[in-house]
């Protein structure tokens, strides 16, 4: 699964389809189809049965979105309509789980869920569809990727985050990292490695190196 303009495409025998919109064509006709608008006009819209917003009843509910109850610890199915979902994501973003006194900031297009007081996974959005970190496996909405990580990956869902020391310009520097292998810095910044974190480090907080 790749990239073709807006398009999420996978190859299959020769041809090429998009696995938002459903277009499909060969792959001399790569260049066309990555001219082309993606959309969900393609794909058959099911009118019956509509429900509505869980969150504030005016809008339709078209994002299955996880929800974690604090006085039961349980995952939640809420339906939510595009604009409270928008919303859900906003505020997750800008939330992030909190490591220690700090709280981690998200990368754009990216949510981070918690499955356990210690350990959040970081899920990033890939045009209007979630892939699983793990595997090969891809939802249309964040709820299927989160449960579907927590039955078929619990060994990393449920890993706790590990404390580590990265040295930085000769100085060590204490970090948390999780699961995924993300480092944490103390002021919350994500870094992909080493190397990003300590780009981090010396343009943020170059006093302290």
């Amino acid at each position: 699964m790749f990239p073709l303009g807006e398009h999420l495409v996978v190859e299959d025998e020769g041809r090429l389809s998009c696995r938002i919109c459903g277009r499909a064509v060969s792959l001399g006709e790569a260049d066309k189809l990555a001219e082309t608008h993606c959309t969900t006009t393609n794909r058959q819209q099911n009118t019956e049965n509509r429900h509505p917003c869980d969150v504030c009843r005016a809008g339709e509910g078209v994002e299955d979105t996880p929800m974690l109850d604090p006085l039961t610890g349980r995952i939640d199915r809420k339906l939510l309509c595009r604009n409270c979902f928008n919303d859900y994501l906003r505020i997750l973003r800008f939330s992030g789980p909190r490591f220690g006194r700090v709280k981690a900031r998200t990368p754009p297009e990216g949510i981070w869920f918690s499955y356990g007081e210690n350990n959040s996974i970081l899920f990033t959005q890939i045009g209007n569809l979630w892939p699983c970190p793990s595997c090969q496996e891809f939802y249309e909405n964040l709820y299927e990727t989160v449960t579907h990580y927590s039955q078929r990956h619990p060994e990393i869902a449920n890993k706790p985050n590990e404390k580590t020391t990265v040295n930085i310009e000769g100085k060590p520097i204490k970090v948390l990292k999780t699961s995924q292998g993300y480092l944490i810095c103390p002021c919350g910044f994500v870094a992909e490695n080493d190397r990003h974190l300590a780009k981090h480090y010396i343009n943020s907080h170059r006093e302290t190196v």
